[in-house]
This record gives structure tokens, sequence and C-alpha cells, in this order.
């Protein structure tokens, strides 16, 4: 009986491998081998056009610590990050609250918000540029037709972040939403009843049984959208191009100005910020997943 059990387990797991093997595969080429890849040349001297490749060592690492723009792409980088991912998930969750019932209604409104999500963030870029343009945009025109001048928010060094900002928010919390919304149909409608028994109103019901329902869907999609908000690139460069004046240049559109813009296109030193890129990901998930957002079965 005991072999039997052993080899059913060991059936059981070879299946699983199986099963994991495709994502397994998609990982190592388009992850693991990449990330290999960017370490080995951010040591190296060496250009797009791979001559005259030689040995640099730390040398990248170390002119980082000089580098202004390196540091002023940071800046900017936690600056979007800090500010767009508080926006979306809240925003997300006040419109939660308004949509805890699976009615027609509320899947109309899942549907409708979500629609922004599915196109291209450069197509969307494009199009809030020709709305918000100064000089032929939709938007001040119609503020100038009652009075009020609008200014250049694209470039404008004070509002051209906070725009891009509102941009990618306004593109991606249907898909926070839509997330959020699901595990909320997903709490017990036992736990409101008995809210509802204590004397809980609406507002009640959300802070106190929602919200600690969802606690965990709330943290998973915090640490994806910061993910994401770290690698911002695309509305960035078709909106402002790191511009006015570097004001909203991050770490990303700096690696892709260094490596693939501006001569000689080092490719060794846009690795190298590439990989301290990846440890401040790294890092910053690991810290959320495991004091801020700890997985339900963790004690806190």
């Amino acid at each position: 009986m005991e072999k039997k059990a052993v080899g059913k387990g060991m059936k059981s797991q070879k299946q699983a491998y199986l099963f994991l093997a495709p994502s397994l595969i998609i990982l190592t080429i388009f992850v693991f081998v990449p990330l290999v890849g960017a370490i080995a040349i951010s040591i190296m001297n060496i250009n797009i056009y791979m001559n005259d490749i030689s040995f640099a060592g730390l040398k990248n690492y170390l002119r980082m610590f000089s580098d202004v723009r390196v540091g002023n792409a940071t800046l900017n980088t936690f600056y979007f990050a800090l500010l767009e991912v508080p926006l979306q998930i809240l925003l997300a969750l006040l419109l939660v609250m308004f949509m805890t019932k699976n009615t027609r209604w509320h899947k109309l409104m899942r549907t409708t918000f979500y629609l922004p999500y599915v196109c291209s963030m450069t197509a969307v870029s494009i199009m809030w540029s020709m709305l918000l343009n100064k000089n032929y945009g939709m938007l001040p025109y119609l503020l100038g037709r009652i009075g009020i001048q609008m200014p250049g928010l694209l470039t404008s060094t004070t509002w051209a972040m906070p725009t891009v900002i509102f941009v990618t928010v306004w593109k991606g919390f249907g898909y926070t939403l839509t997330v959020l919304s699901a595990a909320a149909l997903g709490v017990s409608n036992s736990l409101y009843e008995a809210a509802e028994l204590d004397g809980a109103g609406g507002l009640q019901k959300f802070r106190y049984v929602t919200i600690p329902g969802i606690r965990d869907t709330i943290g998973f999609c915090a640490v994806t959208t910061l993910i994401t908000a770290l690698q911002v690139f695309d509305q960035i460069y078709v909106m402002t191009e790191g511009g006015p004046q570097y004001k909203t240049e991050t770490l990303v559109g700096y690696i892709y100005n260094k490596g693939f813009q501006t001569a000689p296109f080092d490719l060794g030193y846009a690795s190298s910020v590439a990989v301290y890129l990846f440890l401040i990901i790294a890092i910053l998930t690991f810290v959320l997943r495991k004091y801020a957002f700890p997985q339900g079965g963790e004690e806190e």
C-alpha cells in the first residue's frame, strides 16, 4: 500500500512539472536568459555595433554614482510610482464601494471602465497629447470658449509629470477595478448580513467587511501596479520624451537614451542602469510582500 501511495505521489509530481514546463520555458527564455545577459553586458565596454568589446568590471556601476541624470531619473521614477500607484488603487476601491453587486448595471460599468486598459498605451498617449495640446487641443479650445486659459501642461516643468500620471491612472485603473470587484464579489454575504444586524451602514460594511475580505487582492494589485509603474516608459516617451528639462525622464527612458538613442550607444552602461532598476524593483517587491501585504497564511 505504501509503495502504491509513493508511486501515485511521484506520478502526480511528474504531471505537475509537465503542466509547469511551458511557463518555465517561457520564463527562462524571456526573463532569466535576458537578465543574465544584461548582467553580463553591464560589466563590459560594448556598444550596439559590438565594436571594441572589453571587460569593464564595476566601472559602469561606479559611474552611476556620479551621473546626475541617474539620480534625477531615480527621483522621477519614484515620484511617478508613489503618486500613480496609490491613486489608481484608491480610485478603484472608491468605485468598488458602489459596485459590490453583480447586477447588469454594475457589469456594464465595470466593462466601461475596463475598456481603456485594453487600448494601446501609445495610442492613448497620442490621443491625450492631442487633446491637451495648447495650440490645437480640444480641451484648451473648450476652456478658452468660457474664458479659461489652459497652460501647456506637457511643456510645464510643474505639470508635465502630474499630467502623465493622470493619463496612466485613467488608462490603468479599470484593470485594478476589475480584479478588486471580482474579489469583493467573493466575500460571503453572511458577513454583510451579520454586519447589518449589528447596525452597520454601507460605508461601515465596506470598511470592516469588504476591505478585510479583499486585503490579499489589494496587496497583489499594489505590488503588480508598483512593478509596472517603476518601469514606466511608453507614455512618457510619447507625451514628453523625458522633458521639459528632464523633469519626466525616468530610469527606463534614460536606459533607452544611453543605449539606443544617443551616441556612442553605450550598451554596457545602459545595462548597468537596467540592473540597478531591477534591484530596486526586487527589493521593493520583497519588502511589500513580506511586511506591507503578507500572504494570508503568514503571521503579521
